[in-house]
């Protein structure tokens, strides 16, 4: 018995940085690089093939928190622009699309904090969990100031601006350390608890039970975490926390993931895809904050399996890809989109099962 990879219908347009989930029987993938475009896929009716659901109805964004609960699709936060003059900032709303009337709906809460790059699932139902997101006001204060200088005319300045933002300690970009939670009904925000381990962006996230599991990911901007972390929720604010074995230990030369495909087969945890830099754990530890500084971003085609113990490598995927959208359901897992090497959106997609 092993995994087996298929191709699955490609996406009508490439989705990456965008958001998704299984609702019913139905996949979900859109926004991102789709803009405000929304795609489902019925598999009850593959002849169908994708199709177009309504289009989000306000600021386009990327690298939103999304997850699905009582049957709906929940985003919030990402990074927009709010005017074609402006740069992008880290946005600090949330809405909720209901496919039963093909509607999205403007939440009335705003986000507590920034959750750009935030990993977020449903704990239960209408109760929903975040872990990470950048800083609202790193963010834009950065952007805001770099897109003033035109690297064309004055790459010395924009080269100098980019190389002490990426110089910092991990503790200086300020992403969210809490834990939070958010009540659907009451559209009430909570905080759950500190997280003990350093916060990150791009994790993959994985529910089991009251368990959550977060796999590597980002903890500074081109550096990723080598930790597997679960997380185990006794009651609303009460929950333990470990780290699990991680991939270095099946590899030793592993960089971390970041923007990886995660999911559940066969009760295993799946970990595919996502990019790295091939040097940064090496730069870092020689005390090099700017750790991926004249490296070349590498996008993984491995997949990897944790059977509860350890990880394996199990299989390659055709290409390496990072950034798009994966669903587990019907102990079948899908990968949808992504950004491929070359750095364009991809519409591609993959499913991988155990035979």
């Amino acid at each position: 018995m092993s995994l087996l990879i298929e191709d699955f219908p490609p996406l009508p347009f490439g989705v990456k940085n965008g958001v998704g989930g299984v609702i019913g029987n139905t996949l979900y993938a859109g926004l991102g690089s789709a803009g405000k475009r929304l795609f489902f896929y019925d598999l009850d009716c593959p002849e169908h093939g994708w199709q177009s659901a309504a289009e989000f109805p306000e600021v386009a964004r990327n690298d939103a928190a999304y997850t699905v609960s009582n049957d709906r699709l929940y985003v919030f936060s990402g990074a927009g622009c709010l005017s074609a003059e402006q740069p992008p900032v880290v946005l600090d709303d949330g809405y909720v699309y209901d496919p039963k009337i093909d509607k999205w709906d403007k939440l009335t809460t705003q986000t507590p904090v920034g959750f750009l790059g935030a990993s977020a699932c449903e704990l239960e139902p209408g109760r929903l969990v975040f872990f990470g997101g950048y800083c609202k006001e790193t963010f834009d204060t950065f952007l805001a100031a770099i897109s003033q200088v035109d690297p064309k005319t004055k790459p010395e300045k924009h080269r100098a601006m980019l190389t002490e933002f990426m110089s910092r300690p991990i503790e200086a970009y300020g992403w969210n350390q809490d834990i939070w939670q958010f009540e659907t009904t009451l559209q009430k925000w909570s905080i759950v608890a500190d997280n003990i381990f350093p916060a990150n962006c791009g994790a993959g996230i994985v529910r089991q039970g009251n368990s959550i599991t977060l796999v590597e990911g980002e903890v500074k901007p081109g550096l990723r975490s080598l930790e597997t972390k679960r997380f185990e929720f006794q009651s609303p604010h009460s929950l333990s926390s470990t780290k699990l074995p991680s991939i270095q230990q099946a590899a030793n030369n592993h960089e971390g993931l970041a923007g990886h495909f995660c999911g559940m087969v066969n009760h295993q945890i799946i970990a595919a895809g996502g990019a790295f830099f091939i040097g940064s754990q090496r730069n870092f530890l020689k005390g090099q904050w700017y750790s991926h500084q004249g490296l070349t971003k590498h996008y993984n085609n491995q997949v990897w399996r944790f059977d509860g113990k350890k990880w394996h490598q199990a299989t390659s995927i055709p290409e390496g890809v990072a950034y798009g959208v994966s669903i587990s359901t019907n102990n079948k897992m899908y990968l949808l989109g992504g950004e491929g090497s070359n750095g364009q959106a991809q519409s591609s997609c993959y499913t991988l099962s155990w035979r």
